[in-house]
């Protein structure tokens, strides 16, 4: 796919639906990490930035996707190979009775 090709879909498609659909939810998830880091930060140190809670949740994010969305959507495009096989035995099956109706 040609980069200019992507970076239309990217902008055209793919950044308003993360806006429109998960935009709310990521503050808020973000902003309790960074509320629980603040609370669990001592007396004199510095809390972490908001650059390091971002680096975190970059990686939670794609151990998420990993594990719980891009597996569901590889099975949809991938089914089991059994299925296939199923039906190309039957495919025979299905031939070879109109070959017969030919003959007579």
């Amino acid at each position: 796919m040609s980069d200019d090709i992507a970076f239309k879909i990217q902008l055209g498609l793919v950044l308003p639906k993360l806006d429109d659909q998960l935009s709310q939810s990521l503050t808020t998830i973000i902003e309790e990490i960074m509320a629980y880091l603040k609370q669990g930060t001592l007396a004199g140190q510095e809390p972490p930035s908001l650059e390091d809670v971002k680096v975190l949740f970059m990686q939670d994010l794609e151990i998420f996707l990993d594990s719980k969305v891009l597996p569901g959507i590889e099975a949809k495009l991938n089914p089991p190979q059994e299925e296939v096989v199923e039906e190309a035995a039957e495919e025979p099956e299905i031939e070879e009775a109109e070959a017969e109706e030919t003959e007579e």
